[in-house]
């Protein structure tokens, strides 16, 4: 009795709402539109001057992020329809592939160079930045290998469970490191372990790695230009006209912000003051021209939609649903991750490094892939709803009259079959 009551209740809740309010995380879709939206609206103001100096078109940046917006949600469509199974097989064999394209950029003719990176390669009219394919397929990856060997990973007296993560986790950081795109690397290095924290590896091999990645990092931060670089962040004023201009005038704009800011449109830096205004330091033109009250919404939203992200993972989880959990929380870890790293560099807190503000900077690559982990999260939501509440009974219905529809057909094959052999 108690089991038919179960039943009964899980079919009104499954049909209480239309579909596809069941299936969209609302929150997360609320915040995602919101940034987007706050992201086309500074972006544009950050590049007016330097789209009309370079293309002699202030709508250049727009329209190119407009374009990626709109190639981004056919693709996040497209995703959002596959089951996180099909990924769940699909990551490993997509890892190769992206560790080949970080070795193309490299090629001359093949990767394109701009500012002294090779970063991209060059697909026609438009560009694409490898390093954000491999920050998705890397947490892919992750995901089903902490699924296939978690219990190996919390269990094991050794270190061999751990060395094949690590051995590709430090390939993929290596090739990037030789574009450079350092902070990519930051980003990539610091989710990897917190999803292998998740996955229950023990606090003394975690904090081993840790001191690890620490001890590597700090001489690559210290070669070349990266060493100039800590300088003078250690005392930008000294500088100012050097290695920190970018950083003494990102600190101008978010100071000249004030509490309300100078307006839409108001800020001084980005007139030629502060380079890459709409990309790395994007949010310094946000300071400028929203102010402290602009900063603080800011915030809300990008820990409103990092919430989400843990929200899903955690129901994941508790469907049993352990890759869909590891890929929601792994998403939730690299955009949380890349937001604070961009923002600690816009306020002097960090040493400058190329990074996007996701959703907001320009980036046709940045904010294509940042949509395609979005569309995964809401399909990670939709699975999980399916899991612990059954298809609605219009869904269950389409189900039936397609697995009677390929029943037939099994039927009809073997007839055809059967006559053939006669």
């Amino acid at each position: 009795m108690s089991n038919k009551f179960i039943n009964v209740f899980k079919n009104n809740v499954a049909d209480f709402q239309p579909s596809w309010q069941r299936y969209v995380d609302r929150g997360l879709l609320i915040s995602v539109v919101l940034l987007t939206g706050l992201g086309l609206v500074i972006m544009m103001s950050a590049s007016i001057a330097v789209a009309e100096k370079t293309y002699g078109d202030i709508y250049h940046f727009l329209n190119r992020q407009l374009v990626f917006l709109m190639l981004g949600i056919v693709v996040a469509y497209l995703v959002y329809r596959i089951k996180t199974n099909y990924w769940q097989a699909l990551g490993a064999k997509l890892l190769p592939v992206v560790l080949i394209l970080l070795v193309a950029v490299l090629i001359p003719g093949i990767g394109k160079e701009v500012n002294g990176s090779h970063r991209w390669i060059s697909l026609g009219p438009v560009s694409l930045q490898v390093s954000e394919m491999a920050k998705l397929i890397m947490i892919m990856y992750l995901s089903g290998y902490m699924v296939r060997y978690g219990k190996e990973l919390a269990h094991s007296p050794s270190f061999k469970p751990l060395l094949i993560p690590l051995v590709l986790l430090g390939l993929t950081d290596g090739l990037l490191m030789l574009e450079p795109d350092f902070g990519s690397v930051v980003v990539l290095t610091a989710t990897g372990i917190a999803l292998l924290f998740l996955g229950g590896v023990k606090y003394s091999r975690l904090a081993f790695l840790f001191v690890g990645a620490i001890a590597v990092m700090i001489p690559l931060v210290l070669m070349g230009y990266r060493g100039a670089r800590v300088t003078a962040f250690l005392d930008p004023w000294a500088h100012a006209s050097g290695k920190a201009y970018q950083t003494v005038h990102a600190l101008m704009a978010v100071g000249d912000g004030g509490w309300f800011g100078a307006g839409l449109g108001g800020s001084v830096q980005k007139l030629f003051y502060l380079p890459e205004a709409h990309n790395d330091f994007v949010f310094a033109v946000l300071a400028e021209e929203f102010g402290f009250v602009g900063i603080v919404i800011t915030l809300l939203l990008y820990a409103w939609l990092v919430q989400r992200a843990f929200v899903i993972g955690f129901r994941a989880d508790r469907a049993k649903l352990h890759y869909a959990a590891y890929l929601a929380y792994g998403i939730g870890f690299w955009i949380g991750f890349q937001v604070l790293f961009h923002i600690g560099v816009n306020l002097a807190l960090l040493p400058p490094k190329g990074l996007t503000l996701p959703l907001i900077s320009y980036g046709g690559s940045s904010l294509l892939v940042t949509i395609i982990a979005i569309a995964l999260l809401m399909r990670v939501h939709r699975d999980t709803q399916i899991a612990l509440f059954g298809l609605s009974d219009s869904e269950a219905q389409k189900a039936r009259n397609k697995m009677a529809k390929k029943t037939k057909l099994r039927k009809q094959s073997k007839v055809g079959g059967a006559n053939y052999v006669r």
